[in-house]
């Protein structure tokens, strides 16, 4: 059986191979930001653009908001509509500004178009890769510095059999204590995919079936 903190370590700063397939669709709300939680559980607790995890953030969630992958502002009627809202941090939601992706990630796989080099860096394979490295800033200095030294750190950490560096490996790559109860939720006009409730990472964490890591 593989390890799934191993796993974990495998993929980290991994872009996604395949498409985002939504498993929520929450509609109604008149204020964009009440998609927050389905969005928090919809993306991995992690932002899209340069794949920084909730875990990792000093101010966890609060740095985190909703992306218009549409901008609002260009396209109103789209302001509130779930599947045009992506799982951004701050930081690259302000850097994209009114500028749409040139790749969506319902759409394209991100990981044909970009990848994390061991130094931190964002490395293009595709034209379209560069240009979403550009638009988000995702080679901003601090951003490419605090991968480097995120990768330096896992790889001390998962050489050493000492139980205390085991222990903090899995504090990295574990889900937030605050995972979003979406059963809970009432969205205004429904759900077109109630189903996705059920796999929510709340959920699976009461029936026992959440893993420790991801």
């Amino acid at each position: 059986m593989i390890d799934p903190l191993l796993t974990a370590v495998i993929a980290v700063l991994h872009y996604p191979a395949s498409p985002h397939v939504r498993r929520h669709g929450p509609r109604g709300y008149l204020d964009y930001t009440s998609y927050k939680p389905w969005l928090r559980d919809e993306f991995t607790f992690r932002c899209i653009y340069c794949l920084v995890r909730e875990r990792w953030h000093p101010d966890g969630h609060e740095g985190f908001g909703a992306d218009h992958f549409d901008s609002q502002s260009i396209h109103p009627e789209r302001r509130t509509e779930y599947d045009n809202l992506f799982y951004a941090c701050c930081s690259c939601n302000a850097a994209r500004g009114v500028i749409s992706p040139p790749i969506d990630p319902a759409q394209e796989s991100l990981g044909a178009h970009l990848r994390i080099a061991r130094d931190g860096t964002a490395e293009p394979l595709t034209t379209e890769g560069a240009r979403l490295i550009a638009i988000c800033h995702l080679n901003r200095p601090m951003l490419a510095d605090f991968r480097r030294r995120l990768l330096q750190l896992i790889e001390t950490l998962a050489g050493s059999e000492a139980p205390p560096a085991k222990a903090a490996l899995k504090e990295l790559f574990a889900f937030p204590d605050d995972l979003p109860d979406l059963a809970a939720k009432r969205p205004p006009e429904g759900n077109k995919r109630p189903d996705g409730v059920a796999e929510s990472c709340f959920e699976r964490r009461q029936r026992g079936e959440l893993p420790a890591v991801y």
